[in-house]
């Protein structure tokens, strides 16, 4: 792992602090962790925003993703 030096507000240091020793963890561990689920949502918004865009560039394929769509649901049996 590489050392980066970041600045935060002190209300926000505060609040990592907090989390940090509630869950035994460390300030980096605590930001890595957060900096993560915040790649991970990017990508998906990313994904989400390409493919509506796609669909607004070929609106017939949107009849084929709404097939798509109906068959991939998780049912219980």
């Amino acid at each position: 792992m590489k050392n980066v030096q970041i600045s935060f507000d002190e209300k926000t240091l505060e609040g990592i602090d907090r989390v940090a020793a509630a869950s035994r963890k460390t300030r980096s561990a605590i930001i890595r962790t957060a900096v993560i689920a915040w790649l991970d949502q990017k990508k998906i918004q990313d994904f989400e925003e390409q493919w509506i865009a796609q669909l607004v560039r070929n609106p017939d394929e949107l009849e084929d993703s709404e097939a798509w769509l109906r068959t991939d649901r998780w049912e219980d049996q």
